[in-house]
């Protein structure tokens, strides 16, 4: 039976890249390398991916390899910028991954530990 798809192009996003805080690991018991939550907050530390001239990584991914939408929570010093805005919160280079947002993402994200 043909694919009805067949001849759909498919949908594409603009996503960028982001990687684990390296500075948050330990060893489990067997020895492998494992991400560890933030002490006192319970979420992961993400700093964006960026290639050796600080250019932010990005690609286009189909819309069909998206597994889950996550939110991304800036993560700021003592002080926040006062000029952040909705428009420019997502700028900074450093957030913490929001596992508290839904129960499935708590239990997907923290299920590995």
């Amino acid at each position: 039976m043909p694919d009805a798809n067949a001849g759909t192009p498919p949908y594409l996003i603009y996503g960028e890249l982001f990687k684990f805080a390296s500075e948050l690991t330990a060893l489990d018991d067997d020895g492998c390398n494992v991400y560890l939550p933030a002490p006192g907050i319970d979420m992961f530390l993400l700093h964006r991916h960026k290639r050796s001239d600080g250019s932010r990584m990005g690609d286009i991914f189909p819309m069909d390899q998206i597994l889950e939408v996550v939110e991304l929570i800036p993560k700021h010093g003592l002080h926040a910028d006062p000029h952040l805005n909705c428009d420019n919160s997502l700028e900074g280079n450093t957030f913490y991954l929001n596992n508290f947002a839904n129960k499935e993402n708590f239990h997907a994200i923290l299920s590995y530990q």
